[in-house]
């Protein structure tokens, strides 16, 4: 009876975890407190809740926090240096004086960037050049903005630094950068390509008809100083995803090698002083990006330490009432799938730990399966049709668009995405053993 009073009191805590993040609170604190609850509502002895709990699961991170930085460090060249925003202008001036070519070119673009871009500064940044050129050619600004989102999340799936972060939580041997996940990841980044293709077709074809100038010259380039760089610096952003998924590096000389080949192509390793006070910057731009990320990431593992004291209470009270049925459980999170919003019960980086952890805790159901169906919600709901997401918030009060307004314009689409990548990464990932 005892310890299903101690399940019943763990489940409230887990549910006002969910409001709370819900109503847009501080992750890194309610994590912390709720793992601190959770110790005390399991009678965990305070020995174990500082080694275990606290310590334990933080001692093996350095390796992903590396790949962050750095991921992060790698973005920022990319945008410091002027290769972003080289990339972006040759692509305009390519597409010509067609709207719908520009916008759609520009939209695969920033997809294939932020494959290997990483960061909210980086995202701010990018967007910045993109959206005045979008804004001029008289794109409505809440199309405008979504399309730039579902370009942004478009290129997670392939994002080494984003991938890295799931490997503490699920183990390295189940999300692992492999052949496997980068054959998914290709099948994943193409579909959402096609759906973001279809987003921008549908609102070009919607709008009325304005009187639209060209890109490059109706304003846009106030946003981007242009700097002289040559052809060949377009191959700098995929130089890290070839380094690991063809010749079998790890992700941080990965990431050395293309911030080098970024700093060597855009002529700022001229001088020593030039070389240091680039990289200097960078670095510290990089790290800023994803401070409060690594702070986020940190509480998580704290939270899920403190999940592995209480899995005996969650299972005594939920283990005949959590469906069994990988199928049943892949149709709530297709159905339900709105609910990872404001970092909701399928928001993994958010009150969804808290799920996983009870999902985990009943040993019903095969880590892989529970990986993949985890991996999707993040990249097609949350950074596709989320205003809570850091550089979605940026862009809202950037382009004037209400948080309402995006998620009705953004949220048909990135669920049909997910409905559709859930599916495939089910077939492709989740039934591995």
């Amino acid at each position: 009876m005892l310890d299903i009073i101690t399940g019943i009191l763990l489940l409230l805590v887990f549910v006002g975890l969910v409001v709370y993040c819900m109503k847009g609170g501080n992750l890194l604190i309610g994590f912390i407190a709720t793992a601190v609850l959770w110790c005390i509502i399991g009678r965990v002895p305070i020995n174990e809740m500082v080694s275990d709990v606290f310590q334990k699961p933080l001692d093996d991170y350095g390796k992903t926090i590396a790949i962050i930085i750095f991921g992060a460090w790698f973005g920022r060249i990319l945008v410091d240096t002027g290769i972003a925003g080289y990339i972006i202008k040759k692509t305009v001036e390519f597409a010509g004086d067609r709207p719908l070519v520009t916008t759609l070119l520009l939209c695969i673009t920033c997809n294939l960037l932020f494959t290997s871009v990483f960061g909210v500064g980086s995202v701010m940044a990018i967007g910045m050049i993109v959206l005045p050129i979008l804004f001029s050619m008289g794109v409505e600004k809440r199309a405008a903005l979504g399309a730039y989102m579902l370009s942004v999340a478009g290129g997670m799936y392939l994002n080494i630094a984003y991938v890295s972060q799931f490997e503490k939580v699920f183990g390295e041997e189940v999300a692992s950068y492999n052949d496997n996940y980068i054959r998914f990841a290709l099948m994943a980044t193409a579909i959402h390509m096609v759906i973001m293709i279809a987003f921008v077709v549908y609102h070009h074809f919607k709008s009325s008809k304005r009187g639209r100038r060209r890109a490059w010259e109706a304003g846009a380039q106030d946003s981007y100083e242009e700097k002289p760089l040559g052809w060949y610096c377009f191959i700098v952003p995929f130089v890290p995803i070839a380094m690991v998924g063809i010749f079998k590096w790890q992700p941080v000389p990965a990431f050395l090698l293309g911030s080098f080949v970024g700093l060597l192509f855009t002529r700022n390793l001229r001088t020593y002083k030039t070389a240091v006070d680039k990289t200097q910057k960078t670095l510290y731009d990089g790290v800023a990006d994803s401070g409060l990320l690594i702070g986020m990431l940190y509480s998580v593992n704290i939270f899920q330490g403190a999940a592995t004291k209480v899995v005996p209470y969650l299972q005594t009270l939920l283990g005949d009432v959590v469906p069994r049925s990988e199928i049943v459980v892949l149709a709530a999170f297709c159905i339900l799938a709105p609910l990872a919003l404001f970092r909701g019960p399928l928001m993994i980086w958010g009150s969804g730990i808290a799920l996983y952890s009870i999902l985990n805790a009943t040993g019903a159901f095969n880590p892989h399966f529970l990986y993949a169906i985890f991996l999707i919600p993040p990249v097609a709901i949350v950074a596709s049709a989320c205003p809570t997401q850091s550089w979605t918030m940026w862009g809202l009060s950037y382009a004037k668009v209400e948080p309402k307004q995006y998620i009705k314009t953004n949220l048909p689409w990135a669920w049909a995405s997910l409905i559709a990548i859930e599916i495939l990464i089910y077939f492709t990932i989740g039934r591995m053993v």
